[in-house]
């Protein structure tokens, strides 16, 4: 057990002192024996930031920096700069993980000699725990194979969380600051310089789903995902283009919802809903031929042929 690499645990926390004990507990509780825990507290206002202090008093395997609030990517930059360990992993404050997770991912990324380990996880609303599900076979996987999975949105999905990384890969790669989808801006720039990416199946990381989180209550900043959708198709067209009909489903996917939120909240009419149907009335037919659309995405072309205004009418009634 003492060859065992570090393994950094990277840890943004701002206003989560609900939540932060449960999170740094599953931590702690890892069958893992040798990591460093980095907390980063982005300027708190509630007693997150005396909640970190008070773990490090008494585990030495953590260290908590205290920063003026920059966000989530400026969080992780930060956990990321501080890092002493060849592999990283985040966990979101909020959310919390399986005792065999890094264990797990680490054994597959040796295993297949991979660069990116990951898992899946479960969605919860509330505290109840569900065990985690039996082990399953894990797999390797390239990264143009990974990359079409996650732009398609099947079996993996692009957050940060939930996998083990090389930290050479974020040698050239930040994450964006001031933004948000900073996960979905820097995924395929991750996986492109690796190597394979092993994942199982096993649900091992907890998400918890929140009304007060970033992405769960509708602001004009979440229109940063059609800029983030924008440059991925830029990228994969100069770099992959075998990935283009992915990155053109992706960019549907996202235009999409965002007529939605655009529509259910009173703006319909805005320059913003004009860039989403013209994005839409652009990619629809590509991605409607293409048996590896999701059906979601289909019955959303097969609305939008009715028109905008049909379409607009659909998305405020399934709001």
């Amino acid at each position: 057990m003492d060859e065992l690499p570090l393994i950094s645990v990277i840890v943004p926390v701002y206003n989560v002192e609900k939540y932060l004990e449960k999170c740094l507990d599953s931590i702690l509780a890892q069958t893992y024996p040798t990591l460093e825990v980095i907390l980063i507290d982005d300027g708190s206002t509630d007693r997150s930031g005396v909640i970190c202090d008070s773990y490090a008093t008494s585990n030495p395997q953590i260290k908590v920096i205290h920063k003026p609030n920059g966000g989530l990517s400026s969080a992780r930059n930060a956990g990321i700069r501080h890092s002493h360990g060849p592999i990283l992993t985040f966990v979101d404050s909020d959310d919390w993980i399986a005792p065999n997770m890094i264990e797990t991912l680490y054994r597959n990324m040796m295993a297949f000699r991979a660069d990116i380990s990951s898992c899946s996880e479960f969605w919860l609303r509330d505290e109840i725990s569900t065990p985690a599900s039996k082990e399953n076979t894990p797999v390797a996987m390239s990264p143009v194979d990974a990359i079409s999975d996650m732009l398609y949105q099947n079996r993996l999905n692009h957050s940060t969380w939930g996998k083990l990384y090389r930290k050479s890969l974020f040698d050239n790669v930040d994450f964006p600051e001031g933004k948000i989808y900073e996960d979905l801006a820097t995924f395929y720039l991750l996986y492109l310089q690796a190597r394979k990416i092993a994942h199982t199946p096993s649900q091992l990381y907890y998400y918890r789903l929140r009304e007060d989180s970033i992405t769960g209550n509708f602001t004009l900043k979440r229109l940063d995902v059609l800029d983030v959708t924008d440059d991925i198709e830029r990228h994969i067209a100069a770099t992959h283009p075998q990935l283009l009909p992915a990155a053109h489903d992706r960019k549907l996917s996202a235009n999409f919802n965002m007529m939605q939120l655009l529509s259910a909240n009173g703006y319909g009419d805005s320059p913003h809903a004009d860039r989403c149907w013209r994005n839409i009335k652009k990619l629809r037919y590509g991605s409607l031929v293409n048996p590896k659309v999701r059906v979601k995405n289909k019955l959303g072309i097969i609305a939008s042929l009715f028109g905008r205004n049909t379409f607009q009418l659909i998305c405020r009634a399934v709001s």
